[in-house]
């Protein structure tokens, strides 16, 4: 009995414990049956974590190549060609930076690397051809800012083809970076710097030539590239060719990108150095060359040629060629005009130009006929006519006159040689 007292004092005492330890029911809600907190989220906290502002972010793998914001300019005007990410002061010294040959499958990337560090871009006039040694580079150099532009497709002398070839290279250079970057440069940079007046108004592009030429392929000498660019002077509004396919290239522009950057240079593509140094707006066929980059000059446009002009149909009637007047009705007496077909052979014996024959003669190529003895009498002497001159000895030749009072029938053989035999 005792026992069952105490056992059930215990269990009460279990029982007030655990009601004095029941938590309050909270004010925004509690739990439902499922035991899941029905209470909402307070507002004032953001959703997102967001970190220090000291704190890195983590770089993302398939983001490697993007270019950070500067000065928070990527809230203004920011698109996927990276235009508008970097603050471009009119008023401060500009150098563009161009690298031809490329895209090499190493050297490319590396050049890249350099331009990302110093928050830099640079312009790529790229080989048609060579665009698939690496293509992801041309696509992270153009989403970082830089400007692609077309070296032909393989490296022509584009100055010595015709139009049509001219036209053709082109062509399948676009045909690549149409596939590479889903459209087409607008600037080309003619190989060898080689130019024609066929080539100048024939392309349609702006055409971008250099002001400085590190020869950065000639002596492949990191010191001589960099003495060529130092040595200058005032590099303002300057475009400095160098070539993204040699290791030795790289290493002057890790030394000459900082350099430029620490003399009070903002780094631009060709475009922008056009318009916002310049202020000139990019204009097909145009020349943009060593006079225009260093002495400021107009750019150079082809030579415009003369336009033929319309025909115009005159107003007044066409000219008729004046009639030929009317010939009297033919007179069989008088001559045919001039030009006009020669009368016929019988035309009678009152025709007077010439053609008949006369009575009596016979035609050159005919020989002559026999002699009727009793036919015709000589001409007497001193009627116009010349005496016969005495006869030579007879010396049986044929086409001699007979002596005076004779008659001699002609030898009928054609050469006057023996008779022939019958």
């Amino acid at each position: 009995m005792i026992r069952r007292l105490f056992a059930l004092a215990c269990s009460l005492l279990l029982l007030l414990t655990l009601a004095c330890s029941a938590p309050a029911e909270p004010k925004d809600g509690g739990a439902d049956d499922s035991g899941v907190s029905t209470s909402q989220p307070d507002s004032s906290k953001p959703a997102d974590h967001i970190p220090p502002e000291d704190s890195q972010p983590i770089e993302d793998e398939n983001q490697k190549g993007t270019e950070p914001p500067i000065d928070g300019a990527a809230d203004e005007g920011n698109d996927d060609t990276g235009e508008g990410r970097r603050p471009i002061d009119p008023e401060k010294p500009m150098v563009a930076l161009t690298y031809d040959d490329g895209p090499h499958g190493v050297y490319t990337d590396q050049i890249l690397d350099i331009l990302e560090e110093n928050r830099s871009v640079a312009t790529f006039f790229e080989v048609g051809r060579s665009l698939y040694n690496d293509a992801d580079a041309v696509r992270r150099a153009e989403a970082m800012g830089c400007e692609i532009g077309s070296h032909s497709y393989r490296h022509a002398d584009l100055g010595k083809l015709s139009k049509e070839a001219i036209l053709s290279d082109l062509d399948k250079a676009d045909a690549n970076f149409q596939d590479v970057l889903g459209h087409k440069p607008t600037l080309l940079r003619p190989p060898y710097g080689s130019l024609s007046r066929t080539l100048h108004g024939s392309t349609g592009r702006s055409l971008i030539a250099w002001s400085i030429d590190t020869e950065d392929w000639l002596s492949r000498d990191v010191e001589k590239i960099l003495a060529t660019v130092q040595g200058v002077g005032d590099l303002n509004g300057q475009v400095i060719l160098m070539h993204s396919t040699y290791d030795t290239s790289v290493e002057a522009s890790r030394i000459l990108i900082p350099w430029l950057i620490e003399e009070g240079y903002q780094l631009v593509t060709v475009t922008e150095l056009i318009t916002q140094h310049y202020g000139d707006s990019l204009q097909a066929n145009g020349l943009y060359n060593y006079e225009y980059f260093h002495f400021g000059r107009p750019v150079s446009l082809p030579a415009a040629v003369p336009e033929t002009p319309p025909v115009v149909v005159p107003e007044t009637p066409p000219v008729v060629a004046p009639e030929q007047p009317e010939l009297p009705p033919e007179d069989p007496g008088t001559l045919p005009p001039e030009g006009s077909e020669p009368p016929p052979e019988d035309s009678g014996p009152d025709s007077t130009d010439g053609s008949e024959l006369t009575p009596g003669e016979t035609t050159p190529e005919e020989p002559p006929p026999e002699e009727d003895p009793g036919e015709g009498v000589p001409p007497e002497e001193g009627e116009g006519q010349t005496p016969p001159e005495a006869p030579p000895e007879d010396t049986g030749e044929p086409g001699e006159a007979p002596a005076e009072g004779t008659t001699s029938v002609p030898d009928e053989t054609p050469d006057g040689g023996e008779d022939a035999p019958a």
